[in-house]
Parts: structure tokens; sequence; C-alpha cells
């Protein structure tokens, strides 16, 4: 941007402050919403969602695993003596 033009945009914002601080702050929140968010927030967030489903696949097959009705051992049998016996 031209040096003159960004002088001339600091002195209207100053003086829509001094004038009106209410529009003011709220154009600087709607500044803030609008505003491209920088790539390294971006990429951290792709790797949140990537860490998200895979910590999902993760959870699902596990508790798909123990729900099957193989077993891999054999279920163990308790011999009861007769009383007395021993």
């Amino acid at each position: 941007m031209n040096v003159n033009f960004e002088r001339e945009l600091a002195r209207i914002e100053k003086r829509l402050v001094a004038e009106d601080p209410l529009l003011a702050e709220k154009l600087a929140t709607f500044e803030q919403i609008t505003a491209p968010r920088p790539r390294a927030e971006r990429r951290h967030h792709v790797f949140l969602l990537a860490a998200l489903v895979f910590a999902l696949l993760a959870l699902t097959s596990a508790l798909a695993a123990g729900t099957s009705t193989d077993h891999p051992r054999e279920s163990q049998v308790v011999t009861e003596y007769p009383a007395g016996a021993g």
C-alpha cells in the first residue's frame, strides 16, 4: 500500500475511535473474525483432526475385538469334591 494511503487510514481510524468508540470496537471484532488464519494454525487444526480420527478408529477396533464370540483360551472347569473327601 501507498504510505500516504496508510497514514490517511490511520487518521480515519483515530477519528472513528474518538467519535464512536462502540462502532470502532465492533469493527475491530469483525476484523479479527474475518482475518485469514496463519498457516501454522491451520496445520495445527489438521493435525488435531487426524489424531482424533486415529483415536476413534483405534477405539472402534478395540471395542469390536472385545465383542467377538471366539475366545482364544478354553474355559476353566472347576471340579467339586464331595463333602468329607479330601
